[in-house]
């Protein structure tokens, strides 16, 4: 006999903050859906859920701060639901610390208003999910994952409830949501015989996939208030079900239930990352590629917040003042507005993505003031008295390391001659140029890259700026020896190149670094030349460019148009420390001859680098296409393709599904890129590291390509036979063309087959050229030369994930993730005095004591294992 169904209705909204409209529109419904909720609130054996993410009480509470003790009665009584996300993100372009912060965030506002939120990691729409995300719920407290897209159909188990297994082997539930989603149980019908007919369908499609016996229906939709009759119709609905059982449950309520009867169900159990529900819903794996250079500047912004302003942060007294700490929250919760799927994938209508735009301005500025305070406090850089005792001066060039190693190599500076003062206010018009300085210094050991004007101010908290012209000059300077996380002022000097590393040298068509050799053709194919391996690629790079007639969600690509054609290469800089030569091209429009737009293509190479280092720059000025930038290789086919993704890499392979899937939407054989991509043939591989572009696709040859533009006008077309139907509301998005100029930045380097050392490697290479060694010049400098900081990790196979203070003031996180198969033995050393480390889950739990010798945390790592240790700091 088959046990009776027992169906949990949650009454719910799934909110998009932004979308067909702006966030403040969308918020004008909010607040009357909240308003309603508190005038008429849920009975106590109710609840309604505000889409698992807690933003939305935030942006309730900034239009009706009156209402705040209402709202947190009923989250307090669980009557109300919200959290654990801060807003429910894009999973695949955020990399792991973002998605940590969101959650961080999203637990932190639930609690402000003194509720809890449901132990459920609950993802009803966003396009994929990585294969870390049961090692994020499990490290937030939740034994439960539900999700709807990128899971589900003929390749998978066909129950709603398996066990996921994470990239760091933490395994959740996973219960998959029907293919309506979280719209399957909008508007239930309160009428008797109405209610009977909508059970058969609902039991039809929900009773054969109960492998527990437990389902979940959602009642609610996109920015739907509560059903005005939802109790009628739950009642009607249970009494159609009989003998089922249907009730009105929390969210947190059916994950307990849901939990209990899985510790007696046998359930299969999947792997890795979530891309692949053809034939069962939209995947809508297109977006990685959509306003391409707004995912570039997210990717920059949490690089920078992660690797370049936490940890000088965290390394302050007290890991961080509370102003310090309060404004790196800021600087997050300004960069997370900015995650929800409508608005990182860029599928959303003009003016959100203008927004979007301003957010990445202000994180940026943000960012930029963070790093400066935190680098001058740990210096003791006394600003009020520079900005009075300008005679004191003594200008000293700032280096900062922003990775958790030792390091030599190229860095690159920002030198600064002050040449005039500028006078401000009343009678400043006879004052101008007083205390002219001297002309601008020579630095020895430098390579200059270019020069410019400009004004600098030196700040006081006490005091007005104090206003100078100076010249600024980006040169490049070899730095011997800088620990990891160590800033330092040092003497406008740089150092000569060692006897190991050879100089730069370039001529009219070729780069040459002892370790790589770069000639260029009269045509301007591109000759890579590996000295180490003996390689040799030809016609290494290329472009090529796509009629795309797709839409925001799903490219559909259509007939080659004609690639940009090369017009010269001028040698940009000649070494000793960097080689560059500058490469034109020019994009013809299709059917025509007239230009479409140009293409700067830069060839560098830095000494003691095996790599080639490739800057395209360009300008966009037609519609309707996908231009790409391809990598060719050597590698051949067959080759096997590893990506950086959240806290672990990907293993992908081609992905191949029925003609009856493929017709519901065809796969887009495109995927997520994070900081590189490497693919392997049985005795060599191939890396290509990126600052931020978000989509790529592994060749058949063994190359790769990376979608620099792709150039649409419509948020959702209903024609395409790529995915037919809406994805979304139609919305002319002549923005979403993308017109303007574009730019990205790549490392390409040919190396051994994979192997844990090599992949080692790799990060190491990712490392170096997207944080390179920074210096520039502190003209208001007081003191002798100062050494300050100091963050190294140790152990083969551990990467650096994160060093930021910790929730609890006084205290800093460190995590690291362990790629490797096997257990391995790792060490943290600070800079600072730790009086007592502990590990701890993601969410900062505190669990076992860690024994600390001379300033040193020792752990061992298990197998692939993402280790957080929590440590309070001391005295200096």
């Amino acid at each position: 006999m088959i046990p009776p169904l027992q169906l949990h209705v949650v009454t719910h909204t799934h909110w998009d903050r932004e979308w067909y409209h702006v966030a403040q529109r969308f918020r004008q419904r909010l607040v009357a859906l909240v308003d309603e909720l508190l005038d008429a609130p849920p009975a106590d054996d109710e609840s309604f859920l505000l889409d698992g993410q807690a933003v939305l009480l935030d942006d309730y509470l900034a239009v009706r701060p009156e209402r705040a003790g209402e709202l947190s009665a009923l989250l307090r009584d669980g009557r109300l639901e919200a959290g654990p996300w801060y807003v429910l993100p894009d999973e695949l372009i955020p990399g792991g610390e973002a998605l940590i912060r969101n959650l961080l965030l999203g637990r932190a506002t639930v609690r402000r208003l003194r509720g809890e939120p449901p132990p459920v990691l609950y993802c009803p729409d966003s396009f994929g999910h990585p294969a870390a995300l049961p090692d994020l719920a499990r490290g937030f407290g939740c034994r439960v994952v539900i999700l709807w897209r990128g899971y589900g159909g003929a390749r998978w188990p066909a129950g709603d409830t398996v066990r996921w297994r994470g990239a760091g082997r933490a395994e959740v539930l996973l219960h998959h949501l029907p293919r309506a989603g979280y719209e399957f149980g909008s508007a239930l019908p309160a009428g008797v015989d109405e209610a009977r007919v909508r059970w058969e369908r609902i039991h039809h499609e929900l009773a054969p996939r109960a492998i527990t016996g437990h389902a979940l229906l959602l009642n609610g939709a996109d920015h739907h208030a509560r059903q005005r009759d939802h109790r009628e119709a739950i009642a009607a609905l249970a009494s159609a079900a009989s003998p089922d059982s249907v009730e009105h449950a929390t969210l947190g309520e059916f994950a307990r239930a849901l939990s209990d009867a899985a510790t007696t169900a046998r359930l299969p159990l999947v792997e890795g990352e979530l891309r692949d529900s053809y034939g069962y819903t939209w995947t809508l794996q297109g977006t990685l590629g959509t306003r391409a250079s707004q995912k570039r500047d997210n990717a920059m912004l949490e690089r920078s917040l992660v690797h370049d302003v936490e940890p000088w942060v965290a390394l302050l007294d007290g890991a961080g003042s509370g102003a310090a700490r309060a404004s790196l929250r800021a600087a997050w919760r300004s960069l997370l507005l900015a995650h929800p799927h409508d608005t990182l994938c860029g599928t959303s209508i003009d003016a959100v993505a203008d927004a979007f735009d301003a957010t990445v301005a202000s994180v940026a500025a943000q960012a930029a003031g963070l790093r400066e305070d935190a680098g001058l406090a740990l210096l003791g850089h006394d600003r009020e008295r520079a900005r009075r005792n300008r005679t004191d001066w003594r200008p000293a060039v700032l280096l900062r390391n922003p990775v958790a190693r030792p390091r030599s190599g190229v860095a690159a500076l920002t030198l600064v001659d002050t040449l005039a003062s500028i006078a401000v206010g009343p009678g400043s018009a006879n004052r101008q140029g007083s205390n002219r300085d001297a002309p601008p210094r020579i630095v020895d050991g430098i390579q200059r890259l270019d020069r410019a004007t400009r004004v600098a101010f030196t700040e006081s908290p006490r005091d007005y700026p104090a206003a100078d012209q100076v010249l600024e000059t980006r040169a490049l300077g070899w730095v011997h020896a800088i620990g990891g996380y160590v800033i330092e002022t040092r003497a406008p000097a740089f150092d000569a190149l060692p006897h190991d590393v050879g100089p730069v040298r370039a001529g009219i068509s070729w780069l040459d670094n002892g370790l790589v050799r770069v000639e260029l053709s009269a045509t301007g194919a591109i000759r890579l030349h590996d000295y180490r391996t003996g390689r040799i690629v030809e016609d290494a790079i290329d472009f090529e460019d796509h009629r795309d007639a797709g839409d925001l969600y799903t490219p559909a690509v259509r007939e080659r148009l004609a690639g940009p054609r090369y017009t010269g290469c001028t040698v940009a800089h000649e070494g000793p420390l960097r080689g560059e030569l500058s490469l034109e091209f020019e994009r013809p429009i299709s059917g025509g001859g007239a230009t479409g737009g140009s293409i700067g293509l830069r060839l560098q190479l830095d000494a003691g680098v095996a790599a080639l280092r490739v800057v395209v720059t360009g300008i966009n000025v037609e519609h309707d296409h996908r231009l790409r930038m391809i990598v060719r290789t050597d590698v051949g086919r067959g080759a096997a393709t590893i990506a950086d993704a959240a806290f672990h890499p990907a293993a992908r392979t081609p992905l191949v599904v029925s003609e009856d899937d493929a017709r519901m939407e065809r796969v887009v054989v495109t995927a997520p890129l994070h900081r590189w991509v490497s693919r392997y043939g049985p005795d060599r591989g191939v890396t290509l590291v990126s600052d931020g572009l978000a989509e790529y696709e592994s060749l058949g040859d063994g190359g790769l390509a990376v979608t620099l533009v792709r150039a649409v006008g419509e948020l959702s077309r209903h024609d395409l036979p790529e995915r037919p139907g809406h994805a979304g509301w139609p919305s002319a998005t002549p923005g979403a063309q993308c017109l303007g100029g574009y730019e990205a930045t790549f490392a390409i380097a040919l190396h051994d087959g994979d192997s844990p050392a090599q992949r080692d490697a790799v990060q190491q290479l990712a490392d170096d050229v997207l944080l390179p060694i920074t210096g520039e010049t502190l003209r208001s400098n007081l003191s002798d030369s100062q050494c300050r900081g100091g963050i190294e990790l140790r152990g083969a196979g551990l990467v650096f994930s994160a060093a930021a203070p910790a929730q609890q003031q006084g205290w800093i996180v460190l995590r690291c993730i362990n790629r490797r198969a096997e257990a391995v033995s790792g060490s943290w050393t600070m800079g600072v005095m730790l009086e007592e480390a502990r590990r701890a889950r993601l969410d900062e739990t505190p669990g076992d004591l860690l024994a600390i010798h001379a300033g040193m945390i020792e752990f061992v790592a298990a197998p692939m294992e993402i280790v957080t240790i929590v440590a309070r700091v001391g005295g200096r």
